[in-house]
């Protein structure tokens, strides 16, 4: 759980480098410039022209028609964009009142697809140029130093447009011998070796060890500026959908990371502090009514439990919960895993409806917590977890939660700690904005049917 620097070690580039942005933001600025003279010689209005031009490129980003490619294909694009021409046309069609004919309207679609593969078939064939020049190429590692590590390198050397330079493969036994590997070599952990050499690119392909070795030093990736590429296994046998890219004739999973890499998980702070803090106004009578109750139950002693625990990164903060137990020594509070015999009535009550834990809705508005994520552990409890279930530090990638993925689904209190990583890492490896209001919205049914969250 020690708290990593992305930034630490890293080494300046010299030389031009292609964007290394997810999207190709040069790609969708060409589009808009070049929509927007387009639709001005078809509709009548500027604003008319430019919220069409608009709309045409919302709709090619959402096909992910402007992620960064390896491998550049006008023609490739092609089918995603006719549907985004077809999309720009019935937007423009139905802003205007739909009085175009049937005819008018195919003109409009086959001139906004006319555009946008034409600013392609310019631009790719202008970028596959630049990355000739050695300096514009991104550099790339391969984990695993087998046959395909080989073809991979071999293809890569042949077609300098893919934009690709090798500094080196990552592998504690390659396959093929380090003497057939036209690049170092090392034997040294994945993240330090993107960190120092200021990999861009990171393609994993077969290596002699189990794939499954591989989850945590990737995961230890997410917040570095690189993007990961898996070879599939069988990968003679797969179908290359729209999804994916491609070495020659070698298939590529791109991993999906978007934590840390959107505006929308940027915006979920902004989304917790506001909806935590309107929470703690309108839910104030409750706050204090229990604190009453808390009081009456044992007179003497605190209202609030605080307790230390760990959070996003290994980092230690204070939690907040109002007391449901006898209160015992810190000691014995921090490593009793079956704190049961000391829950009386009241704290009965609390923490079946999940009342007990509001105050951590201040946790949120400080930026401790958030409205959803992983349940935080105590550090005993966390140091021993991460020593012997498999990724479980994986899951202090996020910030900690109220509420989470696990807890939903039942996996609280004297349940598996390895199936508890197991879904707060699915949760972290394929969040959206749509699963987190997913976990709210079952956290307020398992609260109000009593069964907690």
């Amino acid at each position: 759980m020690t708290v990593h620097d992305p930034e630490a070690g890293s080494r300046p580039r010299r030389g031009l480098r292609l964007s290394r942005r997810r999207s190709d933001l040069v790609l969708a600025m060409l589009d808009t410039v070049v929509l927007i003279a387009v639709m001005s010689a078809l509709v009548e209005a500027m604003t008319g022209a430019v919220s069409a031009a608009l709309a045409v490129v919302l709709a090619v980003e959402l096909s992910g028609n402007y992620r960064s490619l390896i491998t550049l294909s006008a023609l490739n694009d092609a089918p995603r964009l006719a549907g985004a021409a077809i999309f720009g046309s019935l937007v423009v069609e139905f802003a205007s009142g739909g009085n175009d004919s049937i005819r008018e309207l195919i003109l409009m679609a086959a001139c906004i697809f006319v555009a946008l593969f034409s600013v392609r078939a310019v631009y790719y064939a202008v970028t596959r140029r630049l990355r000739r020049d050695p300096a514009s190429r991104r550099r790339t590692v391969i984990v695993g130093g087998g046959v395909v590590a080989a073809e991979l390198l071999d293809s890569i050397h042949r077609f300098p447009e893919l934009g690709l330079e090798p500094v080196a493969v990552i592998d504690s036994d390659p396959m093929l011998g380090a003497d057939d590997l036209s690049v170092p070599v090392l034997d040294r952990p994945l993240h330090e070796v993107v960190v120092e050499l200021d990999v861009h690119t990171v393609i994993v392909a077969f290596r002699n060890r189990p794939d499954s070795s591989l989850v945590s030093p990737l995961r230890q990736c997410d917040q570095l500026d690189c993007e990961i590429f898996l070879v599939p296994r069988l990968f003679e046998f797969v179908h290359l959908n729209s999804d994916m890219d491609r070495i020659h004739t070698i298939p590529l999973i791109r991993v999906r990371r978007h934590i840390n890499r959107t505006w929308y998980w940027k915006a979920k702070r902004v989304f917790d502090f506001s909806v935590a803090g309107a929470a703690l106004v309108l839910i104030s009578p409750l706050l204090a009514l229990t604190a009453l109750a808390v009081s009456l139950s044992d007179r003497g002693a605190p209202i609030l439990f605080r307790q230390v625990r760990v959070g996003r990164e290994g980092r230690l903060f204070t939690l907040y919960k109002f007391r449901s137990m006898r209160p015992v020594g810190a000691g014995v509070s921090d490593t009793d895993w079956h704190p049961e015999d000391r829950i009386g009535p009241v704290g009965r009550f609390l923490r079946t409806t999940s009342i007990d834990e509001l105050p951590q809705l201040w946790n949120v508005v400080r930026g401790d917590m958030s409205l959803v994520g992983p349940r935080p552990e105590r550090p005993h409890f966390a140091e021993e977890f991460a020593r012997t279930v498999h990724s479980y530090g994986d899951r202090h990638r996020v910030t900690v939660g109220l509420t989470g993925w696990a807890a939903i689904n039942g996996l609280r209190g004297d349940t598996s700690i390895g199936d508890r990583a197991l879904y707060d890492n699915f949760y972290i490896q394929n969040w959206s904005v749509w699963l987190d209001i997913k976990i709210l919205l079952l956290t307020v049914r398992a609260v109000i049917a009593g069964t907690g969250s």
